[in-house]
């Protein structure tokens, strides 16, 4: 006779051997598991009960924490020790088809999956589902890089290889070297920290699901309204950031955020860390990350912050503890990025001399052009830095030792000699750059059968360096070096800034390409003159927002409509004038004035920027 069926028995009360289920289990709303001892899987080596449930002896034996050091009591995944089927695997092979983002509105359906993790409140778990179907697996089965991890930070680090590192690299299938920082968490706590907070943000801008263009003014600025002065844009921002909507995942974001802060203040003052190249990675990626949430100018110290250590690097010969030799080119790369790109949109005087030399030769630079997310080609990406290099040179060395001289070449400049001593042969030289040929020579990088949207790049590229360089060029700036020659805008200007948001159009979203135009899309909205266009380049802003989900984007949508407002403004002002003028009777010398009102015409878009307290990052 049967003893009961096992349920009964696990619980302890007397089974009535009812056929197919006990009565019994059926009235207590069990699940009868039958007369038979239920089939178990044995996790080798891992406990299934009692106190060692979901633990091996190595784990024990290596390690007395649990969960290992990267844990703290105020994390919500160590309220309580997770079972043996609550971390999920995860490990440095993972899928990175991003078409879950399939639709801006309603992301939670886009994303929709079944499962729920144990740190998510309710109002997460309604905003936001899994960004990925994952199968539990044993503790003792996760990967050994990341046992040290909380279930949080694999999670975003999870997410952050997933569903963000394919927009920082130009081509990822090629090779994407955000990715091969992975299998390094496991032996670097900041890089941990950094790679999780990164991916939290993502996660956050996310689950929020506002994908609008005006971050701070709801139905965005019009021409009607007054025009924001400095401080007030500055206090627009700083209050952007503390309105944000209350969001669990935000706040593990702030918390892993700090524990990154505090990792990274405790290895500088290491000897042997601070000249880790983990470290310089982890601070190039904190510093894209400031990027992703604004844009707005923290970026600018964890980048002065590396060149500082690069430049000690230099000074003392420290040899540099590195994993492998791809990660220093990765980090300096990112770095070097982030410098140039950043000088454009800077206020005179925010970021130092970059460490980039053109003794360096051209191989910097043509790695940029292959593994950054810019797109930006070497050429142009040279013309960037001896603009920069030359304005804004260091008052305190010797200015003949700092001026710059050329490593790409053309029958406007040779090498070895400083283009801001002929502003006009710069431009020329800029125009020499040939689209169609630097896109055939990046197929050794990445073939691709249609170079057309390649093409296309460049040539936006071509455009978006020619208007900033002649606008920087144009008049003399306060706060830099003077230039000797100044010659105001060329007169082809106003056609470059035509032709670049001909060739944005020819970019779709789909295209791999598509993610490489923040920046020249601001440039063309900066030069833009025709409110026709204006719906354009923001439509194309937002789509780049949704498509990346990088604040910065839609901050630079709104910078760009605060221009526009003082550009209407100023047009109107002028437009009264010369009615005024009109009807006064014309004299000759109201003739003049009129000349001059015509010169004003042009808006100086750099000059609103230096005006202003933030430094911009829009890449």
């Amino acid at each position: 006779m049967s003893k009961g069926c096992y349920t009964c028995r696990r619980r302890r009360i007397i089974c009535d051997n009812g056929l197919p289920t006990c009565r019994k289990c059926r009235d207590a709303g069990k699940e009868c598991l039958g007369y038979q001892k239920p089939l178990v899987w044995v996790k080798g080596g891992v406990a299934s009960r009692g106190k060692m449930m979901g633990r091996s002896f190595d784990d024990v034996k290596g390690s007395p924490s649990y969960r290992g050091p990267d844990d703290s009591s105020s994390s919500p995944s160590n309220t309580s020790p997770p079972s043996a089927d609550s971390p999920r695997h995860i490990g440095p092979e993972l899928p990175t088809d991003p078409s879950w983002r399939a639709a801006p509105n309603n992301v939670s359906t886009v994303l929709g999956v079944s499962e729920t993790t144990p740190w998510e409140d309710d109002d997460t778990q309604l905003a936001l589902q899994r960004a990925t179907s994952t199968v539990p697996a044993p503790w003792g089965l996760v990967d050994p890089l990341f046992r040290d991890l909380n279930q949080m930070s694999r999670f975003y680090i999870v997410h952050f290889n997933q569903n963000l590192a394919n927009y920082l690299t130009l081509y990822s299938e090629a090779r994407n070297p955000f990715r091969d920082l992975i299998p390094l968490v496991g032996d670097s706590p900041l890089l941990s920290h950094v790679l999780a907070a990164t991916g939290a943000l993502h996660y956050a801008i996310l689950a929020n699901g506002d994908f609008s263009l005006a971050p701070w003014i709801s139905d965005g600025p019009s021409a009607t309204d007054p025009v924001l002065s400095p401080e007030e844009v500055e206090r627009a921002v700083i209050g952007s950031m503390s309105q944000r909507p209350p969001s669990k995942v935000y706040e593990h974001f702030l918390g892993l955020k700090q524990r990154a802060l505090q990792q990274l203040s405790q290895d500088i003052q290491d000897p042997v860390l601070r000249n880790d190249n983990r470290t310089l990675a982890a601070i190039m990626v904190l510093a894209l990350m400031d990027a992703i949430e604004s844009g707005d100018g923290a970026w600018k110290y964890h980048l002065e912050g590396a060149k500082k250590l690069l430049k000690g690097r230099q000074e003392q010969g420290t040899p540099r503890h590195s994993v492998v030799k791809w990660l220093e080119d990765f980090a300096v790369d990112g770095i070097l990025l982030i410098q140039l790109m950043g000088s454009t949109l800077a206020r005179p005087g925010a970021l130092t001399q970059p460490f980039y030399t053109c003794a360096m030769g051209p191989a910097v630079l043509k790695r940029l052009e292959e593994t950054s997310w810019v797109g930006c080609p070497a050429y142009l990406l040279e013309v960037i830095f001896l603009i920069h290099a030359g304005l804004y040179f260091d008052s305190s060395l010797d200015p003949s030792t700092q001026q710059p001289s050329m490593t790409f070449s053309s029958a406007f400049l040779s090498k070895d000699t400083n283009p801001l001593q002929n502003p006009g042969a710069l431009l020329q030289h800029i125009q020499a750059f040939d689209p169609a040929a630097w896109s055939e020579s990046m197929q050794s990088c990445f073939h691709l059968a249609d170079l057309s949207m390649r093409t296309a790049l460049a040539t936006v590229y071509k455009a978006a360096v020619y208007l900033y360089a002649s606008r920087v060029l144009s008049r003399p700036r306060s706060g830099a070096a003077t230039i000797p020659n100044h010659f105001g805008l060329p007169s082809d200007h106003a056609a470059v800034a035509h032709l670049i948001i001909q060739q944005i159009a020819l970019i779709p979203i789909a295209d791999p390409h598509f993610k490489c135009l923040i920046w020249p899309t601001f440039i063309a909205g900066a030069e833009c003159t025709d409110p026709a266009q204006r719906p354009f380049l923001l439509d194309k802003l937002r789509a780049l927002y949704y498509d990346i989900t990088s604040v910065n984007v839609r901050n630079a949508a709104w910078v760009l409509s605060l221009m526009w407002r003082k550009q209407d403004q100023k047009r109107e002002e002028q437009d009264l004038r010369r009615n005024m003028a009109a009807a006064a009777a014309a004299t000759a010398v109201n003739n003049d004035n009129d000349d001059e009102d015509d010169e004003d015409d042009d808006f100086d878009w750099i000059q609103v920027l230096d005006e202003s307290r933030i430094d911009w990052l829009f890449i």
